[in-house]
C-alpha cells in the first residue's frame, strides 16, 4: 500500500505537490502535511530534488493562503453560507477566531494553523478580519517555512533509513494505520457538517 502511494506521487510529480499544498492552505481537508513528508521521503530516493519540492510547496502554500485570504476579505458571509459546509466556516467560529486574531494576530496565524480545525480557516478569518494583506503573507511565510522545513526534513529523514525500515515486519501495519489516519483526516470536516446540514 505505501509502496503504490508513493508510485502516484511520484507519477505526479512536482505538479502534484503544488496542487496538494494548495488544497491544503486553502482550507479544504486534505493531508499537505503527509504529502509533504511524502515527498521529502521521496527526494531520498531519487525522485524529486528536495529544494526544488520545498520552493514549489512553499509556492502552493503561499497561493493557497492568499486565494483564501482574498475570498474572505472580498466575498465573506456570501462565501460563508454557500461553501461553509466543507470548510466548516460558520459565523460562530469566525466571532470567535477574530477574538484570538485581535490579541495576537502572529500567534493566530503562525501557530493556528497548526492546529486541526482551526489552521483551515485562518486565512479566511484574516481576511474578514481586515488585516493588512502585507502583514498576513509576512506571518504565513513564516509557518509556511516553519511547516515545510518541518515534515519535509522528516520525509527526507525517514527516506535516508528506509533500506533499515524495509525489513521491518512492522512496517506495514504501520503504513496501514498511517493510511487509515489520513483517511479520517480528509473526511473528519465533511461527514459531521453533512450530517448536521442534514438534521
Amino acid at each position: 500500500m505505501f509502496d503504490r502511494i508513493l508510485e502516484v506521487l511520484s507519477s505526479l510529480g512536482l505538479p502534484g505537490v503544488f496542487a496538494g499544498v494548495f488544497l491544503e492552505a486553502i482550507g479544504l481537508p486534505f493531508p499537505g502535511s503527509v504529502l509533504v513528508a511524502l515527498a521529502g521521503f521521496l527526494s531520498k530516493q531519487g525522485e524529486f530534488n528536495i529544494i526544488a519540492a520545498w520552493l514549489v510547496a512553499l509556492l502552493g502554500y503561499l497561493l493557497g493562503s492568499f486565494s483564501a485570504f482574498m475570498i474572505g476579505r472580498h466575498m465573506g458571509e456570501t462565501f460563508i453560507k454557500k461553501w461553509s459546509r466543507y470548510i466548516r466556516l460558520t459565523t460562530e467560529r469566525i466571532d470567535k477566531a477574530q477574538e484570538f486574531l485581535q490579541k495576537s494576530t502572529p500567534i493566530y496565524v503562525i501557530g493556528g494553523r497548526f492546529v486541526p480545525t482551526i489552521g483551515n480557516i485562518t486565512p479566511y478569518v484574516a481576511g474578514i478580519s481586515g488585516i493588512s494583506i502585507v502583514k498576513f503573507l509576512i506571518y504565513d511565510m513564516i509557518h509556511a517555512i516553519l511547516w515545510l522545513t518541518i515534515f519535509l526534513g522528516a520525509g527526507a529523514a525517514l527516506g535516508s533509513k528506509w533500506q533499515q525500515l524495509a525489513d521491518n515486519p512492522w512496517l506495514e501495519w504501520v503504513a496501514i494505520g498511517g493510511s487509515l489516519l489520513a483517511s479520517v483526516y480528509v473526511f473528519r470536516d465533511l461527514l459531521p457538517a453533512r450530517n448536521k446540514n442534514k438534521g
